[in-house]
C-alpha cells in the first residue's frame, strides 16, 4: 500500500468515504435518476415518523432531522468556487487562507401542506436560498390541481429543490416538476430541477423516472409492500405537521 492509497481504518479513507454521497440506487430497476439513501439513520427516523402516537411536536422534529441528512446529500454536488480568500486567527496571528463558497443560485420549493415542515431543515442547510411556494392537491378524481402560486416572475436562480415528504403516486410532485419547467421557459432560462422526498412508493419513482428522467429524485426510503396501495404511511402529513388531526 502506498501513502496515496491510505488503509480501510486510516483517518483519511473515513474523510474521503464520509465525504462521498452516500447514496444507492433503486433496488428493483435501473431507475438511472433515483437516488435512494444509504444512511440508516435516515430510514431509522422515517421510520419513527411512521408510528401511531407521536405529538405533533416529535413529527416535526424528526421530519426535519430527517430532511437535514436528505439535503446533505441533494446538495452534494453543488457548484462552487475554490481557492476563495478568507482572513483568519491562528495562534493570535491574522492569517490568509484559502477557502470554498457556493457560487450556484439556489431555491426550495416546498409542496403545501407536506412540505412546509421540511422549509426550516433546507433554509437552515442552505440559509442564502430562495423560498418559493407551490400548493397542489388530488383531487376526487385522483387529478392534480394546483391552488397557490407563489413562483417569481423572473429569476436568477440556476437550480431548484421540489420538497415533498411522502410520494404516494406521484403526481403531485410530477406537476411541480412541469410547473417549474415552464417556470424555466417563462424567465427565459432552463432551471435545474431536483425532487427530495423523504419516503416513497415505487411506483411513484418509477413513474418520475419515465416521464422525467432527467430530473433527480432524493428519497429516504422506498416502501416496496405491494400489499399495501395506501403506504408509504407518514399519516396525512399535514395534519400531523400542524396538530389538526
Amino acid at each position: 500500500r502506498t501513502p496515496a492509497q491510505p488503509g480501510p481504518c486510516s483517518f483519511a479513507a473515513q474523510l474521503h468515504e464520509m465525504s462521498s454521497p452516500a447514496i444507492k440506487k433503486a433496488k428493483t430497476e435501473k431507475l438511472k435518476n433515483i437516488h435512494v439513501s444509504a444512511y440508516s439513520l435516515v430510514s431509522h427516523k422515517v421510520t419513527e415518523m411512521r408510528k401511531t402516537g407521536l405529538s405533533a411536536r416529535d413529527y416535526r422534529q424528526l421530519m426535519k432531522e430527517s430532511t437535514t441528512l436528505m439535503m446533505f446529500q441533494a446538495t452534494h454536488d453543488l457548484k462552487h468556487t475554490s481557492k476563495i480568500p478568507i482572513n483568519t486567527i491562528e495562534n493570535g496571528q491574522k492569517q490568509c487562507r484559502k477557502g470554498t463558497s457556493i457560487s450556484e443560485r439556489l431555491a426550495i420549493v416546498p409542496l403545501s401542506r407536506g412540505g412546509l415542515g421540511m422549509t426550516d431543515a433546507a433554509m437552515e442547510m442552505l440559509p442564502t436560498t430562495q423560498v418559493w411556494h407551490l400548493g397542489i392537491e388530488i383531487s376526487p378524481k385522483f387529478e392534480p390541481t394546483e391552488y397557490y402560486n407563489r413562483l417569481p416572475d423572473t429569476t436568477a436562480v440556476e437550480r431548484v429543490f421540489i420538497l415533498d415528504p411522502m410520494l404516494v403516486s406521484g403526481r403531485t410532485a410530477e406537476r411541480a416538476i412541469e410547473i417549474l419547467k415552464k417556470c424555466g421557459l417563462d424567465v427565459g432560462k432552463p432551471i435545474e430541477i431536483e425532487v427530495v422526498a423523504l419516503i416513497a412508493k415505487h411506483e411513484a419513482v418509477k413513474m418520475l423516472s419515465e416521464t422525467h428522467p432527467e430530473i433527480k429524485v432524493y428519497v429516504g426510503m422506498i416502501d416496496e409492500d405491494e400489499e399495501e396501495p395506501i403506504m408509504p404511511s407518514l399519516g396525512d402529513v399535514g395534519h400531523r405537521l400542524f396538530n389538526t388531526c
